[in-house]
Protein backbone atom coordinates (compact mmCIF):
# COMPACT_ATOMS: atom_id res chain seq x y z
CA UNK A 1 0.00 0.00 0.00
CA UNK A 2 3.11 2.06 -0.17
CA UNK A 3 2.87 5.47 1.92
CA UNK A 4 -0.68 6.40 0.75
CA UNK A 5 -2.84 4.80 3.38
CA UNK A 6 -3.74 5.46 7.18
CA UNK A 7 -4.88 2.00 8.54
CA UNK A 8 -3.96 -1.26 6.59
CA UNK A 9 -6.32 -3.83 5.60
CA UNK A 10 -6.35 -7.26 5.12
CA UNK A 11 -8.00 -9.66 3.30
CA UNK A 12 -9.79 -12.21 4.50
CA UNK A 13 -13.25 -14.18 4.88
CA UNK A 14 -13.87 -14.24 8.55
CA UNK A 15 -15.81 -10.96 10.05
CA UNK A 16 -15.40 -9.79 13.69
CA UNK A 17 -17.93 -9.56 15.99
CA UNK A 18 -17.79 -6.75 16.75
CA UNK A 19 -18.63 -4.56 20.24
CA UNK A 20 -21.16 -1.94 20.07
CA UNK A 21 -24.41 0.02 21.36
CA UNK A 22 -27.61 -0.96 19.08
CA UNK A 23 -28.52 1.76 16.42
CA UNK A 24 -31.04 4.24 17.71
CA UNK A 25 -32.30 7.64 16.87
CA UNK A 26 -31.34 9.58 19.35
CA UNK A 27 -30.73 13.30 18.24
CA UNK A 28 -33.68 15.45 17.77
CA UNK A 29 -34.05 17.54 14.78
CA UNK A 30 -31.77 19.61 13.22
CA UNK A 31 -30.57 15.89 13.29
CA UNK A 32 -27.03 14.87 11.96
CA UNK A 33 -25.98 11.27 11.93
CA UNK A 34 -22.43 11.21 11.83
CA UNK A 35 -21.05 7.75 10.11
CA UNK A 36 -17.56 6.50 10.34
CA UNK A 37 -14.81 3.55 10.06
CA UNK A 38 -12.05 3.52 12.42
CA UNK A 39 -9.40 0.97 12.53
CA UNK A 40 -6.82 2.76 14.78
CA UNK A 41 -8.96 5.58 16.02
CA UNK A 42 -7.92 8.90 14.00
CA UNK A 43 -11.27 9.29 12.33
CA UNK A 44 -13.13 8.35 15.78
CA UNK A 45 -10.91 11.35 17.26
CA UNK A 46 -12.27 13.57 14.58
CA UNK A 47 -15.61 12.57 14.56
CA UNK A 48 -15.79 13.46 18.00
CA UNK A 49 -14.77 16.87 17.64
CA UNK A 50 -16.70 17.22 14.64
CA UNK A 51 -19.79 16.45 16.99
CA UNK A 52 -18.65 19.22 19.14
CA UNK A 53 -18.69 21.61 16.48
CA UNK A 54 -22.46 20.14 15.27
CA UNK A 55 -23.49 20.83 18.65
CA UNK A 56 -22.24 24.43 18.93
CA UNK A 57 -24.72 25.50 16.63
CA UNK A 58 -27.68 23.85 17.76
CA UNK A 59 -27.88 20.90 15.60
CA UNK A 60 -28.10 17.69 17.52
CA UNK A 61 -25.93 14.84 16.39
CA UNK A 62 -25.72 10.75 16.91
CA UNK A 63 -22.55 9.09 15.81
CA UNK A 64 -22.48 4.95 14.47
CA UNK A 65 -19.35 3.02 13.49
CA UNK A 66 -20.08 0.60 10.29
CA UNK A 67 -19.69 -3.31 11.26
CA UNK A 68 -15.98 -4.00 10.83
CA UNK A 69 -15.59 -6.53 7.85
CA UNK A 70 -12.06 -7.89 9.41
CA UNK A 71 -12.14 -10.64 12.07
CA UNK A 72 -10.08 -10.30 15.41
CA UNK A 73 -6.87 -11.93 14.48
CA UNK A 74 -6.22 -9.45 11.21
CA UNK A 75 -6.85 -6.71 13.61
CA UNK A 76 -4.85 -8.27 16.43
CA UNK A 77 -1.80 -8.67 13.73
CA UNK A 78 -2.56 -5.20 12.78
CA UNK A 79 -2.23 -3.48 16.54
CA UNK A 80 -5.42 -2.38 16.16
CA UNK A 81 -7.34 -1.39 19.62
CA UNK A 82 -11.12 -2.83 20.10
CA UNK A 83 -13.73 -0.86 18.68
CA UNK A 84 -15.65 1.73 21.29
CA UNK A 85 -18.26 -0.52 23.33
CA UNK A 86 -20.25 2.98 24.01
CA UNK A 87 -20.81 3.60 20.39
CA UNK A 88 -24.17 2.65 18.67
CA UNK A 89 -23.32 0.23 15.46
CA UNK A 90 -24.80 0.88 12.54
CA UNK A 91 -26.12 -2.68 11.31
CA UNK A 92 -28.21 -3.68 8.25
CA UNK A 93 -31.87 -3.22 9.82
CA UNK A 94 -31.29 0.67 10.69
CA UNK A 95 -30.34 1.77 7.15
CA UNK A 96 -33.97 2.17 6.70
CA UNK A 97 -34.21 4.99 9.87
CA UNK A 98 -31.50 7.16 8.39
CA UNK A 99 -34.19 9.18 6.25
CA UNK A 100 -35.50 10.71 9.26
CA UNK A 101 -31.76 12.85 9.67
CA UNK A 102 -31.49 15.93 8.09
CA UNK A 103 -27.84 15.91 7.28
CA UNK A 104 -25.05 12.69 6.81
CA UNK A 105 -21.36 13.39 7.75
CA UNK A 106 -19.00 10.10 6.91
CA UNK A 107 -15.42 9.45 8.36
CA UNK A 108 -13.18 7.16 6.75
CA UNK A 109 -9.20 6.28 6.64
CA UNK A 110 -7.95 5.93 3.25
CA UNK A 111 -6.70 3.18 1.15
CA UNK A 112 -4.67 3.86 -2.03
CA UNK A 113 -6.33 7.09 -1.83
CA UNK A 114 -10.05 6.17 -1.57
CA UNK A 115 -12.43 4.93 0.74
CA UNK A 116 -11.40 1.55 3.19
CA UNK A 117 -13.72 -1.47 1.66
CA UNK A 118 -15.41 -1.22 5.39
CA UNK A 119 -17.00 1.98 4.27
CA UNK A 120 -17.72 1.10 0.87
CA UNK A 121 -19.48 -2.01 1.98
CA UNK A 122 -21.31 0.17 4.19
CA UNK A 123 -22.78 2.30 1.02
CA UNK A 124 -23.30 -0.55 -1.21
CA UNK A 125 -25.82 -1.53 1.35
CA UNK A 126 -27.46 1.69 1.13
CA UNK A 127 -29.27 0.20 -2.14
CA UNK A 128 -33.07 -0.10 -1.25
CA UNK A 129 -32.55 3.86 0.22
CA UNK A 130 -31.22 4.63 -3.56
CA UNK A 131 -34.06 2.90 -5.05
CA UNK A 132 -36.75 5.02 -3.24
CA UNK A 133 -34.77 8.36 -3.39
CA UNK A 134 -34.68 8.78 0.60
CA UNK A 135 -31.51 10.51 0.57
CA UNK A 136 -32.19 12.82 -2.28
CA UNK A 137 -31.75 16.30 -1.45
CA UNK A 138 -30.33 15.45 2.29
CA UNK A 139 -26.98 17.29 2.72
CA UNK A 140 -23.72 15.32 3.64
CA UNK A 141 -20.28 15.84 3.96
CA UNK A 142 -17.00 13.95 4.46
CA UNK A 143 -14.04 14.03 6.76
CA UNK A 144 -10.93 11.49 6.22
CA UNK A 145 -7.60 10.11 7.68
CA UNK A 146 -4.43 9.16 5.65
CA UNK A 147 -1.04 8.01 6.65
CA UNK A 148 0.99 10.40 4.42
CA UNK A 149 0.89 13.57 3.60
CA UNK A 150 -0.79 14.14 -0.12
CA UNK A 151 -1.31 10.23 0.45
CA UNK A 152 -5.66 10.84 0.20
CA UNK A 153 -5.87 14.08 1.63
CA UNK A 154 -8.13 15.04 -1.48
CA UNK A 155 -8.57 11.76 -3.76
CA UNK A 156 -10.43 10.69 -0.97
CA UNK A 157 -13.17 12.89 -0.32
CA UNK A 158 -13.46 13.50 -4.27
CA UNK A 159 -14.18 9.89 -5.17
CA UNK A 160 -16.47 9.43 -1.92
CA UNK A 161 -18.48 12.23 -3.61
CA UNK A 162 -19.64 9.66 -5.96
CA UNK A 163 -21.87 7.84 -3.38
CA UNK A 164 -23.71 11.06 -2.60
CA UNK A 165 -24.54 12.23 -6.13
CA UNK A 166 -26.09 8.92 -6.89
CA UNK A 167 -27.77 9.20 -3.99
CA UNK A 168 -28.65 12.93 -4.76
CA UNK A 169 -27.30 14.47 -1.73
CA UNK A 170 -25.70 17.55 -1.19
CA UNK A 171 -22.43 17.98 -1.00
CA UNK A 172 -21.40 20.39 1.79
CA UNK A 173 -17.76 21.16 1.42
CA UNK A 174 -15.75 23.02 4.05
CA UNK A 175 -13.94 25.17 1.88
CA UNK A 176 -11.89 27.58 3.66
CA UNK A 177 -13.98 28.34 6.03
CA UNK A 178 -11.50 27.17 8.73
CA UNK A 179 -8.65 29.65 7.67
CA UNK A 180 -8.86 31.08 10.67
CA UNK A 181 -8.58 27.25 12.80
CA UNK A 182 -5.47 27.28 10.92
CA UNK A 183 -6.12 25.91 7.31
CA UNK A 184 -3.48 27.87 6.12
CA UNK A 185 -0.48 27.59 8.64
CA UNK A 186 2.58 26.20 6.99
CA UNK A 187 4.65 26.23 9.96
CA UNK A 188 3.75 22.27 10.90
CA UNK A 189 1.91 19.45 8.89
CA UNK A 190 -1.23 18.94 9.70
CA UNK A 191 -4.66 18.27 7.64
CA UNK A 192 -7.33 19.89 6.15
CA UNK A 193 -8.77 21.06 3.02
CA UNK A 194 -11.55 22.27 1.01
CA UNK A 195 -13.18 19.58 1.43
CA UNK A 196 -12.79 18.52 4.84
CA UNK A 197 -11.34 17.78 8.23
CA UNK A 198 -8.45 15.26 8.17
CA UNK A 199 -5.61 14.09 10.05
CA UNK A 200 -2.17 12.02 9.12
CA UNK A 201 -1.69 9.39 10.92
CA UNK A 202 1.73 8.38 9.90
CA UNK A 203 3.19 5.27 8.09
CA UNK A 204 2.90 2.98 11.17
CA UNK A 205 -0.22 4.65 12.62
CA UNK A 206 1.42 6.32 15.57
CA UNK A 207 0.54 10.00 15.05
CA UNK A 208 -2.78 11.43 16.69
CA UNK A 209 -4.99 14.32 15.42
CA UNK A 210 -3.18 17.36 16.15
CA UNK A 211 -4.86 20.09 18.15
CA UNK A 212 -4.98 22.15 14.79
CA UNK A 213 -6.57 19.67 13.08
CA UNK A 214 -8.84 19.10 15.84
CA UNK A 215 -9.58 22.44 15.36
CA UNK A 216 -10.37 22.63 11.70
CA UNK A 217 -12.44 19.32 12.40
CA UNK A 218 -14.83 21.72 15.06
CA UNK A 219 -14.90 24.01 12.39
CA UNK A 220 -16.36 21.86 9.69
CA UNK A 221 -18.91 21.01 12.28
CA UNK A 222 -20.16 23.98 13.06
CA UNK A 223 -19.89 24.73 9.10
CA UNK A 224 -22.19 21.74 8.47
CA UNK A 225 -24.39 22.48 11.37
CA UNK A 226 -25.56 25.50 10.01
CA UNK A 227 -25.92 24.19 6.75
CA UNK A 228 -28.36 21.77 8.18
CA UNK A 229 -29.52 24.71 10.12
CA UNK A 230 -31.06 26.09 6.82
CA UNK A 231 -33.15 23.00 5.15
CA UNK A 232 -35.10 22.92 8.72
CA UNK A 233 -35.87 26.52 9.28
CA UNK A 234 -38.18 28.47 7.34
CA UNK A 235 -37.26 30.15 4.33
CA UNK A 236 -36.42 33.44 4.24
CA UNK A 237 -39.76 35.69 2.52
CA UNK A 238 -37.66 36.92 -0.07
CA UNK A 239 -37.54 35.77 -3.65
CA UNK A 240 -35.22 33.32 -4.70
CA UNK A 241 -32.14 34.51 -7.57
CA UNK A 242 -30.28 32.40 -9.43
CA UNK A 243 -27.59 32.83 -11.79
CA UNK A 244 -27.08 30.85 -14.82
CA UNK A 245 -23.43 30.98 -16.62
CA UNK A 246 -22.72 29.27 -19.39
CA UNK A 247 -20.55 28.75 -22.53
CA UNK A 248 -21.60 27.47 -25.90
CA UNK A 249 -19.97 27.26 -29.17
CA UNK A 250 -22.43 25.57 -31.42
CA UNK A 251 -25.73 25.73 -29.09
CA UNK A 252 -26.12 23.03 -27.40
CA UNK A 253 -25.20 24.08 -23.75
CA UNK A 254 -27.22 27.54 -24.51
CA UNK A 255 -29.98 25.09 -25.21
CA UNK A 256 -30.25 23.53 -22.22
CA UNK A 257 -29.61 26.62 -20.01
CA UNK A 258 -32.89 28.16 -21.49
CA UNK A 259 -34.66 25.11 -20.54
CA UNK A 260 -33.20 24.86 -17.11
CA UNK A 261 -33.97 28.79 -16.32
CA UNK A 262 -37.59 28.22 -18.12
CA UNK A 263 -38.28 25.27 -15.48
CA UNK A 264 -36.72 27.66 -12.21
CA UNK A 265 -38.66 30.53 -13.03
CA UNK A 266 -41.88 28.75 -13.48
CA UNK A 267 -41.37 27.46 -9.35
CA UNK A 268 -40.74 30.98 -8.55
CA UNK A 269 -37.19 31.77 -8.91
CA UNK A 270 -35.62 34.62 -10.95
CA UNK A 271 -33.56 33.94 -13.13
CA UNK A 272 -30.57 35.88 -15.32
CA UNK A 273 -28.43 34.44 -17.64
CA UNK A 274 -24.85 35.01 -18.72
CA UNK A 275 -22.17 33.51 -20.84
CA UNK A 276 -18.94 33.28 -20.52
CA UNK A 277 -16.41 35.58 -22.16
CA UNK A 278 -15.14 33.88 -25.51
CA UNK A 279 -11.35 33.55 -26.25
CA UNK A 280 -11.62 32.83 -29.70
CA UNK A 281 -10.89 35.31 -32.24
CA UNK A 282 -13.39 35.87 -34.93
CA UNK A 283 -12.00 34.20 -37.71
CA UNK A 284 -11.18 30.73 -35.95
CA UNK A 285 -15.49 30.61 -34.71
CA UNK A 286 -16.07 31.40 -38.77
CA UNK A 287 -13.85 28.59 -39.88
CA UNK A 288 -15.53 25.98 -37.07
CA UNK A 289 -19.09 27.01 -38.08
CA UNK A 290 -19.88 29.03 -35.17
CA UNK A 291 -23.19 30.49 -34.89
CA UNK A 292 -23.67 33.83 -33.49
CA UNK A 293 -23.54 34.74 -29.34
CA UNK A 294 -26.73 34.81 -28.06
CA UNK A 295 -27.92 38.16 -26.55
CA UNK A 296 -27.72 37.28 -23.19
CA UNK A 297 -24.92 39.40 -21.01
CA UNK A 298 -21.14 38.35 -20.78
CA UNK A 299 -19.67 37.48 -17.26
CA UNK A 300 -16.46 39.26 -17.75
CA UNK A 301 -14.17 40.49 -15.24
CA UNK A 302 -16.01 43.95 -14.47
CA UNK A 303 -19.17 41.63 -13.46
CA UNK A 304 -17.69 38.80 -11.64
CA UNK A 305 -18.48 40.57 -7.95
CA UNK A 306 -22.35 40.46 -9.07
CA UNK A 307 -22.14 36.63 -8.45
CA UNK A 308 -22.26 37.38 -4.50
CA UNK A 309 -25.49 39.01 -5.21
CA UNK A 310 -27.18 35.26 -5.91
CA UNK A 311 -28.54 32.65 -4.07
CA UNK A 312 -27.50 29.68 -6.25
CA UNK A 313 -25.53 29.41 -9.39
CA UNK A 314 -25.77 26.96 -12.13
CA UNK A 315 -22.74 26.35 -14.44
CA UNK A 316 -23.23 25.11 -18.12
CA UNK A 317 -20.05 23.56 -19.42
CA UNK A 318 -19.11 22.26 -23.18
CA UNK A 319 -16.05 19.06 -22.63
CA UNK A 320 -12.69 19.11 -24.02
CA UNK A 321 -10.69 16.49 -23.32
CA UNK A 322 -13.15 15.52 -20.53
CA UNK A 323 -13.26 18.46 -18.39
CA UNK A 324 -14.66 22.40 -18.82
CA UNK A 325 -13.67 24.00 -21.69
CA UNK A 326 -10.45 26.89 -21.22
CA UNK A 327 -13.85 29.47 -21.95
CA UNK A 328 -15.16 28.08 -18.55
CA UNK A 329 -12.03 27.23 -16.82
CA UNK A 330 -10.89 31.14 -17.79
CA UNK A 331 -13.81 32.30 -15.82
CA UNK A 332 -13.60 30.03 -12.66
CA UNK A 333 -10.19 31.53 -12.78
CA UNK A 334 -11.25 34.98 -12.82
CA UNK A 335 -13.37 35.05 -9.49
CA UNK A 336 -10.50 34.43 -7.10
CA UNK A 337 -11.40 38.00 -5.39
CA UNK A 338 -14.43 36.06 -4.54
CA UNK A 339 -12.67 32.72 -3.35
CA UNK A 340 -10.25 35.65 -1.21
CA UNK A 341 -13.53 37.14 0.71
CA UNK A 342 -15.36 33.53 0.59
CA UNK A 343 -18.12 35.70 -0.70
CA UNK A 344 -19.45 32.35 -2.81
CA UNK A 345 -19.14 30.03 0.48
CA UNK A 346 -22.37 28.35 1.19
CA UNK A 347 -24.43 29.34 -2.11
CA UNK A 348 -25.22 26.31 -3.97
CA UNK A 349 -24.21 25.02 -7.12
CA UNK A 350 -24.96 22.87 -9.85
CA UNK A 351 -23.71 22.26 -13.71
CA UNK A 352 -25.01 20.79 -16.47
CA UNK A 353 -23.12 19.70 -19.87
CA UNK A 354 -22.76 18.81 -23.56
CA UNK A 355 -20.38 16.39 -25.12
CA UNK A 356 -19.32 15.17 -28.35
CA UNK A 357 -19.76 11.46 -27.35
CA UNK A 358 -21.06 9.08 -25.25
CA UNK A 359 -19.43 8.77 -22.28
CA UNK A 360 -16.90 11.60 -23.64
CA UNK A 361 -16.83 13.79 -20.59
CA UNK A 362 -20.63 12.73 -19.42
CA UNK A 363 -19.66 12.64 -15.57
CA UNK A 364 -15.71 13.69 -15.49
CA UNK A 365 -16.85 16.74 -16.83
CA UNK A 366 -18.42 17.91 -13.42
CA UNK A 367 -16.80 15.90 -11.47
CA UNK A 368 -13.44 17.85 -12.69
CA UNK A 369 -15.87 21.30 -12.35
CA UNK A 370 -16.43 20.51 -8.61
CA UNK A 371 -13.03 21.13 -7.64
CA UNK A 372 -13.91 24.86 -8.43
CA UNK A 373 -16.96 24.61 -6.31
CA UNK A 374 -14.97 22.91 -3.24
CA UNK A 375 -12.56 25.47 -2.77
CA UNK A 376 -15.07 28.75 -3.05
CA UNK A 377 -17.04 26.21 0.04
CA UNK A 378 -20.04 25.83 -2.26
CA UNK A 379 -22.70 23.75 -1.80
CA UNK A 380 -22.96 21.05 -4.52
CA UNK A 381 -26.45 20.13 -5.68
CA UNK A 382 -26.78 16.95 -7.77
CA UNK A 383 -29.10 15.88 -10.02
CA UNK A 384 -28.65 12.25 -8.60
CA UNK A 385 -32.15 10.12 -10.06
CA UNK A 386 -35.04 12.83 -9.25
CA UNK A 387 -35.39 13.01 -12.80
CA UNK A 388 -36.03 8.63 -13.42
CA UNK A 389 -39.56 9.14 -14.79
CA UNK A 390 -38.37 11.63 -17.32
CA UNK A 391 -36.01 9.46 -19.14
CA UNK A 392 -33.04 9.37 -16.97
CA UNK A 393 -33.56 5.55 -16.93
CA UNK A 394 -34.37 4.80 -20.76
CA UNK A 395 -32.41 2.24 -22.58
CA UNK A 396 -34.17 2.59 -25.68
CA UNK A 397 -32.80 5.88 -27.33
CA UNK A 398 -29.52 7.47 -26.91
CA UNK A 399 -29.35 10.27 -24.43
CA UNK A 400 -27.78 12.43 -21.74
CA UNK A 401 -28.37 13.30 -18.13
CA UNK A 402 -26.36 11.67 -14.96
CA UNK A 403 -26.36 11.45 -11.41
CA UNK A 404 -24.44 14.69 -11.24
CA UNK A 405 -26.75 17.01 -14.21
CA UNK A 406 -28.48 16.87 -17.35
CA UNK A 407 -26.09 16.79 -20.65
CA UNK A 408 -26.63 16.12 -24.40
CA UNK A 409 -24.78 14.80 -26.98
CA UNK A 410 -23.42 17.09 -29.82
CA UNK A 411 -22.04 14.45 -32.54
CA UNK A 412 -18.67 14.52 -33.20
CA UNK A 413 -18.96 17.61 -35.66
CA UNK A 414 -21.76 18.96 -33.58
CA UNK A 415 -24.52 19.14 -35.76
CA UNK A 416 -26.62 16.69 -33.06
CA UNK A 417 -28.97 18.78 -31.03
CA UNK A 418 -30.29 18.34 -27.92
CA UNK A 419 -33.39 15.67 -27.97
CA UNK A 420 -37.17 16.01 -26.29
CA UNK A 421 -35.62 13.63 -23.47
CA UNK A 422 -32.71 15.71 -22.89
CA UNK A 423 -34.76 18.75 -22.22
CA UNK A 424 -37.20 17.01 -19.74
CA UNK A 425 -34.60 15.76 -18.11
CA UNK A 426 -32.96 19.23 -17.94
CA UNK A 427 -36.30 20.92 -16.76
CA UNK A 428 -36.18 18.58 -14.42
CA UNK A 429 -32.67 19.92 -12.96
CA UNK A 430 -34.14 23.42 -12.89
CA UNK A 431 -37.28 21.85 -10.41
CA UNK A 432 -34.68 19.95 -8.59
CA UNK A 433 -32.11 23.00 -8.42
CA UNK A 434 -35.22 25.59 -7.53
CA UNK A 435 -36.59 23.93 -4.71
CA UNK A 436 -33.47 23.35 -2.97
CA UNK A 437 -32.22 26.94 -3.47
CA UNK A 438 -35.92 27.69 -2.00
CA UNK A 439 -35.53 25.69 0.83
CA UNK A 440 -32.06 27.55 2.39
CA UNK A 441 -32.32 30.79 1.19
CA UNK A 442 -31.90 33.21 4.47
Amino acid sequence: MGNTCSEPSVGVLEVAIQKGLPAQKKAASPSVAIVYYSTYGHVKVLADEIKKGLEATGTSADLFQVPETLPPTALQALGAPDKPADVMLLDRAFLSELPKYDGFMFGMPTRFGMMASQMKAFFDGTGSLWQSGALAGKLGATFVSTGTQQGGQETTHFTAVTQLVHHGMCYVPLGYQAGGDGQFDLNEIHGGSPWGASTLAGADGSRQPSALELKIAKKQGEVFGNAVKRTTTPAAAKKPKVCVVYYSTYGHVKKLADEIAASMKEEGVTVDMFQAPELLGADVLKKMGAPAKPSDAVMDHTKVQQLADYDGILFGIPTRFGSAAAQMKAFFDSTGSLWQSGALAGKLAGSFCSTGTLNGGQESTHMTTLTNFVHHGMIYVPLGYQAGGDGQFDMTEIHGGSPWGASTFAGADGSRQASAMELKIARRQGKVFASKVKQMVK
